[in-house]
């Protein structure tokens, strides 16, 4: 292994824990009066929906209330989260062993854009052998909602490198979004588009070299 061990940045989403965003849009459909999945999917993204909420620049209340009237959904709060966080899909099979293993050999950290809904949700799954969270493994976690911004401001890498104290050669980031990777690497981090359907092997791989 090089003498200089770096640290590294995870996404979460289709990284560490599967995504579906098509059962969230199905699931906002079913309480739509107006749209169908494939249209909200499209309002979704060529609005930007979600990009203030993840942002943190919107509050629950607020969130749900703007999505109720852009897709015109009928739905209690607790319903409309549940459909929100229907894109959640279950944790790999043994991420946390293979996170913990990771972390004994580099310092390993978070960076996912995400919302307060959903990290309500995922934080409180327990993965370890005594119930613990997969978060407890990381020595810091930067969630989009705390920082004010989302990938792909390049901002937001700045941000983690300062509050990390690393130059941006000292850290690599595996993110499944092209943008986001794109963005990093104009920081200077080293990035790794991430294949969500192999993952976790894929880090393996790329840690394998890196030790090599």
């Amino acid at each position: 292994m090089p003498s200089s061990v770096p640290s590294l940045l995870f996404d979460l989403g289709n990284v560490l824990l599967p995504i579906d965003l098509d059962k969230t849009y199905q699931s906002f459909a079913n309480f739509s009066s107006r749209y169908k999945a494939e249209e909200i999917k499209e309002i979704t993204h060529n609005e930007a929906l979600w990009a203030n909420y993840e942002s943190g620049l919107q509050s629950d209340a607020a969130f749900r209330d703007s999505l109720r009237n852009a897709l015109f959904l009928d739905c209690s709060d607790e319903q409309f989260d549940q459909a929100f966080s229907a894109l959640l899909l279950d944790f790999h099979p043994g991420v946390y062993a293979w996170l913990e293993n990771v972390g004994k050999k580099f310092p390993i950290y978070l960076l996912s854009n995400t919302s307060s809904i959903h990290a309500q949700q995922f934080t409180q799954v327990p993965l370890g052998p005594e119930g613990e969270s997969l978060f407890a493994l990381f020595r810091k976690t930067f969630f989009s909602f705390d920082l004010g911004m989302i990938k792909p401001d390049e901002n937001i890498y700045h941000h983690v490198l300062n509050e990390l104290s690393l130059k941006p050669d000292q850290l690599v980031f595996f993110d499944d979004n092209f943008h986001n990777i794109e963005s990093a690497k104009r920081v200077g981090i080293d990035g790794v588009l991430i294949n969500p359907s192999c993952s976790l092997k894929q880090i393996d791989s790329y840690l394998l070299q890196l030790c090599s």
